[in-house]
């Protein structure tokens, strides 16, 4: 079936270009568009199956959203990995150019340095960038600056092409590989600790809004105005006057059991949106 529909849909679309090929090679998904789009259809085949079904059973127009429901997810899932992939690249990359530039300074050959890398356990998506280098030097025949070119189209971190390309562009001038590295390892963790600083600036107003909010506040609520009540009635009865409620029952619930939540659940939110992708943990 599905060599079937490869024939029919997917040959056609991988003779002419696409704009899914480059989000799908550097989703390293391991398919032609072509392939990725029959198996699009084979899937899909089911889906449209199900939504039928159900709109039989329950009589529902809305059910007929699934199908493009379902195919945006399917062409943006290429596109989600891309972006994740670039995350994961831009999280390593100090720390693998580091790598990078201490084999380089004790003699070990630019290939070797990064087929070294790419079996580092402790280096996750980046490795497979820098196999991809030796490759071309080691097995295809390409000389250091082609396999970096070639790697900077590639890869999905703009900050890793960015990093290629200086690296061409200063050997070309004449530097030393080594210093070259080492250079541009420097900078990268320089750029990171800024990074970093901003982070932890942003954390700590945060972490002051916060406590101001979610702890200041309702003690302030819980506390003061009680007081406060008190205070006004034993005035009110030694004048006469009516007693005055600032805070009921119902008042108190509301704030101790919907309110606080929601600023925490909200903070939560909002911290996740503050902290980086990369310096998550």
């Amino acid at each position: 079936m599905s060599h079937i529909i490869y024939r029919l849909i997917g040959k056609p679309i991988d003779r002419k270009k696409n704009f899914l090929e480059q989000p799908l090679e550097q989703a390293r998904m391991g398919v032609t568009v072509g392939q990725y789009v029959s198996m699009g259809v084979l899937i899909g085949i089911p889906v449209v199956s199900v939504t039928l079904v159900l709109y039989f059973v329950f009589s529902k127009a809305l059910l007929f959203l699934i199908i493009p429901l379902y195919i945006l997810l399917f062409f943006a899932y290429p596109f989600w990995k891309v972006s994740n992939r670039a995350s994961e690249i831009e999280k390593e990359l100090p720390h693998a150019l580091n790598y990078i530039s201490t084999m380089v300074a004790v003699g070990v050959s630019a290939p070797k340095v990064f087929q070294s890398l790419s079996m580092e356990s402790s280096f996750g998506e980046i490795r497979k960038e820098f196999n991809d280098i030796y490759r071309d030097i080691e097995f295809f025949g390409a000389d250091f600056s082609t396999a970096l070119l070639r790697a900077a189209a590639r890869t999905p971190s703009r900050n890793l092409a960015n990093t290629f390309n200086n690296v061409i562009a200063m050997l070309a001038a004449g530097s030393d590989l080594s210093t070259v590295l080492r250079s541009t390892a420097e900078m990268h963790i320089r750029q990171h600790y800024r990074k970093l600083d901003r982070v932890v600036d942003n954390l700590s107003l945060f972490a002051e809004i916060y406590i101001i909010l979610a702890v200041f506040v309702p003690i302030l609520f819980m506390i003061a105005f009680p007081v406060v009540e008190v205070i006004t009635n034993f005035f009110a009865g030694a004048f006469g006057t009516e007693p005055i409620q600032f805070v009921n029952k119902a008042t108190v619930e509301a704030v101790i059991y919907l309110i606080i939540p929601t600023v925490s659940v909200i903070s939560i939110i909002l911290l996740d949106a503050i902290i980086p992708e990369d310096m998550k943990v």
